[in-house]
């Protein structure tokens, strides 16, 4: 198939990118001009250079290709880039959709995230089906990604087959600069003093990135896909991290009233250092929260298996050990 792939250059992408190539797919590239094309070069037969925002150029990239795999988004969850993130996870996603529809490609397959389902409220795996009850918390990463996929969706009022897949916490071997691979690397040095009360889903990025190339021919036009893996609180995480890299956890559970401050005191400082802050307020929302869900679904459909954590953890800490991080 020929495949047009937005987001192509990020942790996730450029997995997806490789195994594409390995499929056979031929593949061109839409990135922006800042970014690193040095893991995917090799893959594409077609670099693209502009913005998902750009509806010239995203049309102009949707001729004659057969599919669309959109990854690109804005992980950014702090309230001050509100503007930036919804201009290219909603404005992003609508342009590529219009794209797709006028350059008559048959299917788009939108990578959104758990951010755009909802979280337990009372430990029960959370299904694809289930009310987003992250709405009133009004969060602005969620939101847009939940307003992305009914752009998405869109498209399939013009005869375009559309499939949604929601990976779950991204862990894996490249993740260096990554939050939780900073964590990790942190834990090794005994600087995390606690954790959140919640619990996340935690999926290994090749994991997530073979589940989307199984979901370009697998899945069902107009279905969403739960692509997540282990459901954990973040004390068992951090716990099996710290034993990765050969050390004991002992840090406390940290309230969710000292998460709220501590996210006011890093967002306060990041309005003059202007850098993201390592912790938000919509970071903190969450951390109490039970982010765990149910991939029966896409087992069952696209034969998605995670792996044991352990791998995962064990993969990533060799890697550190190699770049002389630990």
């Amino acid at each position: 198939m020929k495949l047009l792939l937005t987001g192509a250059t990020g942790f996730l992408g450029a997995r997806v990118t490789s195994l594409l190539a390995e499929h056979g797919h031929e593949l061109s590239v839409l990135h922006r001009p800042q970014s690193n094309v040095a893991s995917v070069k090799a893959y594409a037969s077609r670099l693209i250079v502009g913005d998902v925002t750009d509806p010239i150029v995203a049309l102009r990239a949707a001729d004659e290709m057969d599919a669309i795999v959109h990854m690109a988004a804005d992980l950014s969850h702090w309230h001050r880039h509100r503007e930036r993130i919804f201009r290219t996870n909603v404005t992003g996603t609508r342009v590529v959709a219009e794209a797709a529809k006028t350059a008559g490609v048959a299917k788009i397959v939108h990578i959104s995230t758990i951010a755009a389902v909802g979280y337990s409220p009372d430990g029960t795996p959370v299904v694809e089906t289930a009310q987003n009850n992250f709405v009133p918390l009004r969060m602005v990463y969620h939101e847009s990604k939940r307003l992305a996929e009914e752009e998405a969706l869109d498209a399939a009022r013009y005869g375009v087959d559309v499939v949604i897949v929601n990976p779950g916490v991204l862990y894996g071997p490249r993740d260096v600069t990554h939050t939780f691979g900073h964590t990790m690397l942190e834990l090794a040095k005994g600087k995390i003093p606690g954790h959140p009360t919640g619990g996340l889903s935690v999926t290994d990025v090749d994991d997530a990135a073979a589940g989307i190339v199984s979901a370009l021919t697998a899945a069902r036009s107009g279905e969403r896909y739960l692509l997540t893996g282990h459901n954990l609180t973040y004390e068992q995480v951090f716990s099996a991290q710290a034993r990765a890299v050969g050390t004991q956890y002992r840090g406390r559970a940290l309230s969710p009233l000292l998460m709220y401050a501590a996210a006011r005191a890093f967002e306060f400082r990041s309005r003059f250092t202007g850098v993201e802050p390592r912790l938000t307020i919509d970071n903190a929302k969450i951390a109490p929260l039970l982010m765990w869900y149910d991939h029966s679904k896409a087992a069952r459909e696209l034969r998605y298996r995670p792996r044991a954590l352990e791998d995962t953890l064990a993969r990533m800490a060799s890697t550190y050990r190699e770049a002389g991080l630990l």
